[in-house]
């Protein structure tokens, strides 16, 4: 990718802008409202009555019109973020610092009523943001006929380049079908004479009938370079009605309470790497039917450590880099707001030499740890000081998982840098993730609790930026006591922000910032998969004799039965015919049954039979104890 170029040193003058606005006024706007009534144009012999009719006119309907509710503002561009009140579609637009280095600033011709940031299209290449605004309440009048409507927004980019951004509105009716658009035109490189500027732009008409919202896109387009410089900044519709505007308000959340969150953080790989790789992750793969798959996760940013502190602290802070030994980050962290609702926390990595362990050695990184980069742990790194209470081997947490009392409600833990799949490749880290997460699965706070794990990845398999490069990376969730859907995939978007929101309302936290307040997160995902079949699973298909081992079931509600049951048998017998080795009762349309599997090493087959007898309802299943 070429760098970035530096501004031009000439700038045409504010007098020029506004002189040249007036100039381009005919030209700004592309009207295409798909209706069968005009839009009214300006009359000099308009009668009275319609001039006092469009006196009416709303406040900006657009909620963050000016990027500013961004929790902060990139200094380079290249972080995706949340963007409060806005749905990110595609891509990864993002607000910039206005004086970041190579992007406008303060003197940089634009609007008079500029705050500290202004929206950007990010760094993976053409990107969409929308936003949809309620006009029901004047239903009436913009069925009569005559109500205006006014986009308009500061449209910029950077010199020479013709990366741009335009602006559309779409009218809808109340089933949501589209009943006309309106477009404003992007402003080109051409418009701004190769210079970096913003031009104020608008399109005018009259609402179609029928309308009751409206969706305003913010459309960026890429055309060269690591980042997408369409700019855009004080973007507003109105219209000539009594519309009240709305307040800043969270998308809906419908994740569910947890008594625990596990989070485990791999890296450097994409999605298309992981799901579907058989070959390399089969573990991973035959978890998919446990769970449910993200198929549109993706990560903030490159390279590693920043991905971590934004899950971690719902911020970058200004890191762009793995520097742990020169960053301190005095913030707020989900340790903390674990801590402020009275639960507990801790962190454990693979071959840390001890608590609190801050040096590097063979596989072992201390920035794997995001709490790390944090004043409190940098404060007291002593080995039961506040970091040594909270950052512990990885062998203490299945100390810890012994007892639901003991696991902590939050836990993020970590393998080293081989077997997190940076050094020694996916099998690696497939191996490790089916040595380690039984010791989970298995445990109390599984089998006996709500407990959620989010498996992700911390970025992309390449460290680039632009169009081929969308930062998509693998995430599944799995939840214990049926709380997670088994076996399906959810195409909502999220990103570590969205993921860190899920942490809170699990955990019944307070936000951290802006970016994991106005996330949104995935709402498909919880509760039993809808099915008219039954069906039996487990998380750990492969175990050490005399471990335990728990199985879920459903059934539809003609199924169920109290005297439905779960049955191991020996590879090679026959339900009916031979004993089975181990059974239990299964009531309920949906459960789980956990077994001490101490029955020698060999392959055993799992059914789930109906109501006494050797009707198989689902199954079978194979286990293996080694």
């Amino acid at each position: 990718m070429t760098a970035r170029l530096p501004h031009r040193a000439a700038r045409r003058s504010r007098t020029v802008l506004l002189a040249s606005t007036a100039t381009l006024a005919l030209a700004a706007g592309v009207l295409s409202v798909t209706t069968a009534r005009p839009a009214h144009a300006t009359s000099a012999t308009a009668p009275a009555a319609v001039t006092a009719k469009a006196a009416a006119t709303s406040g900006n309907l657009l909620v963050d019109a000016g990027a500013e509710s961004a929790a902060q503002c990139s200094s380079n561009g290249l972080d995706a973020m949340t963007m409060p009140g806005w749905t990110i579609v595609t891509g990864d637009p993002n607000a910039v610092c206005y004086g970041a280095s190579g992007y406008p600033d303060a003197n940089t011709p634009g609007s008079s009523a500029r705050g500290k940031q202004f929206f950007a299209g990010g760094g993976t290449g053409n990107g969409d943001l929308a936003q949809t605004v309620n006009v029901s309440s004047a239903a009436s009048a913009i069925d009569a006929g005559g109500v205006p409507f006014n986009l308009s927004g500061w449209l910029g980019g950077y010199a020479g380049q013709n990366d741009r951004v335009g602006m559309t509105a779409t009218f809808l009716n109340a089933a949501g079908s589209s009943v006309g658009t309106a477009t404003v035109a992007p402003v080109t490189s051409t418009d701004r004479g190769s210079a970096t500027k913003f031009l104020q732009r608008s399109a005018t008409g009259t609402l179609p009938a029928g309308t009751r919202s409206i969706k305003v896109d913010l459309g960026f387009t890429w055309t060269a370079g690591d980042t997408t410089d369409g700019y855009a900044d004080d973007v507003s519709l109105t219209v000539g009605a009594n519309v009240p505007t709305a307040p800043l308000t969270a998308p809906t959340s419908s994740v569910p309470g947890f008594d625990h969150v596990f989070v485990v953080y791999m890296e450097n790989e994409d999605y298309s790497g992981i799901i579907g790789n058989t070959s390399q992750a089969p573990y991973i793969n035959s978890l998919l039917s446990q769970g449910t798959s993200l198929s549109q996760s993706y990560a903030i940013t490159h390279p590693s450590d920043p991905n971590y502190v934004a899950l971690a602290g719902g911020g970058l802070y200004g890191l762009h880099d793995n520097s742990i030994g020169t960053t301190t980050i005095n913030a707020p962290h989900v340790g903390n707001s674990t801590e402020a609702v009275g639960k507990t926390w801790k962190t454990y990595v693979e071959n840390e030499n001890g608590n609190c362990d801050y040096t590097s050695h063979g596989y072992y990184a201390p920035d794997d740890v995001p709490f790390a980069f944090f004043q409190d742990f940098k404060a007291d790194e002593s080995p039961t000081g506040y970091c040594g209470q909270h950052d512990q081997p990885l062998t203490q947490m299945t100390a810890d998982l012994r007892s639901a009392a003991t696991t902590p409600n939050f836990v993020w833990f970590e393998p080293d840098d081989c077997d997190d799949m940076e050094s020694c490749g996916v099998t690696a880290g497939d191996t490790w993730l089916k040595t380690t997460l039984p010791s989970i699965f298995n445990s109390p706070a599984w089998t006996q609790q709500k407990s959620l794990l989010i498996l992700t990845w911390d970025e992309g398999a390449t460290k680039a930026y632009g169009p081929n490069y969308s930062n998509r990376i693998p995430t599944l969730l799995l939840g214990s006591q049926n709380t997670v859907k088994a076996g399906y995939t959810s195409s909502q978007r999220t990103d570590q922000y969205g993921l860190l929101r899920t942490v809170d309302k699990a955990l019944g936290l307070a936000s951290l910032t802006n970016n994991d307040a106005y996330a949104a997160t995935v709402n498909d995902a919880w509760g039993q998969t809808t099915t008219n079949s039954p069906t039996l699973t487990t998380s750990t298909p492969s175990v050490a004799n005399g471990s335990s081992v728990t199985f879920s079931y459903s059934t539809p509600p003609a199924a169920n039965s109290a005297k439905n049951w779960i049955g191991i048998y020996k590879s090679g017998d026959t339900p009916g015919s031979q004993a089975s080795t181990a059974w239990q009762y299964t009531p309920g349309t949906s459960g789980s049954a956990t077994f001490t599997a101490n029955y020698g090493a060999g392959t055993y087959k799992v059914y789930y039979f109906s109501n006494d007898g050797y009707t198989v309802l689902a199954g079978p299943i194979s286990l293996t104890l080694r």
